[in-house]
């Protein structure tokens, strides 16, 4: 059911940044050719950024689409790359879990005090936090299931080999 809720976001994901380029074109044309720029397009299109980093981070992460150091990494034994993965997916998952603690705590924050961002359009800054403390949430869910599978992978190759 988590894969599902990640693959639904990476949809999410993929409409906001139509969103985005449609925003952005628009607003080009507008102020080009009608000399009539869009004030609010610079500020909506930050905020769909922050959006789409946060909502497909952890969609990312299920497709093993993040940066690897592949070129040490083969030169290891299966069993110890299982092992390396899942020390490096457990130490990243303690993180996120403090970046999720620390965001949802300032989002609380900012929402008790009703802080406004203060640009061109004034929105909450409450509900942008939000995003960036369940983003992190779903990378944390994610990094688990990740070392958990190859805590199990290492498990089972030391079993084959009777070590």
């Amino acid at each position: 059911m988590f894969d599902r809720v990640l693959d639904i976001l990476s949809s999410v994901v993929g409409f906001i940044f139509v969103a985005a380029m449609l925003i952005v074109c628009l607003d080009v044309v507008m102020r080009y050719a009608l000399n009539r720029p869009m004030v609010w397009a610079t500020e909506v299109s930050e905020y769909i950024l922050l959006g789409m980093a946060c909502l497909g981070i952890a969609w990312l992460l299920k497709e093993e689409g993040h940066v690897k150091i592949e070129l040490v990494m083969a030169r290891f034994k299966p069993r110890v790359q299982a092992l390396v993965n899942a020390i490096t997916s457990i130490l990243t998952a303690v993180a996120v879990l403090a970046i999720t603690w620390y965001s949802g705590q300032i989002t609380w924050d900012l929402y008790q005090r009703g802080v406004e961002e203060t640009k061109v359009l004034h929105v909450p800054k409450a509900p942008l936090l939000a995003l960036v403390a369940l983003g992190m949430f779903l990378l944390f869910i994610q990094f688990a299931r990740r070392s958990h599978r190859y805590l199990i992978s290492w498990r089972a190759s030391g079993r084959e080999k009777g070590t």
